[in-house]
């Protein structure tokens, strides 16, 4: 008898959980990037950059000369989906490429504040 009960106890678990995920969705998070923003394709190098002013500098001082392999400088202002936030650096989604820049370059406004401020 109990194996009778035992897909229906699953298929209620399963749906149970596919309310759980469906609901757990955030609505993601736009922000906007200054104009002649340091960015780098690489997070371990965005990581190193970000414990250090003065190497971050520098390192923008070149980018600004040449682009290197891991950063360049993103000429125009820029609407980006932020797919993680650290501290120093955020990670983002930009013409469907991952990259890293510093919270130094996020200007404050997010759509969320945009929408909220429309009401």
């Amino acid at each position: 008898m109990s194996n009778y009960y035992r897909p229906l106890r699953l298929w209620c678990c399963a749906s149970v959980f596919c309310c759980f995920t469906a609901s757990a969705e955030q609505v993601p998070v736009i922000v906007n990037l200054m104009e002649n923003s340091h960015v780098c394709n690489s997070e371990t190098e965005t990581a190193r950059l970000a414990e250090n002013e003065q190497l971050q500098e520098m390192a923008r001082a070149l980018v600004e000369f040449k682009a290197t392999k891991f950063c360049f400088i993103l000429p125009s202002a820029a609407a980006v989906q932020v797919l993680e936030q650290h501290a120093t650096y955020i990670k983002f989604d930009y013409k469907s490429q991952v990259l890293y820049t510093f919270a130094k370059y996020v200007q404050v406004q997010t759509q969320a504040l945009a929408q909220e401020q429309t009401y």
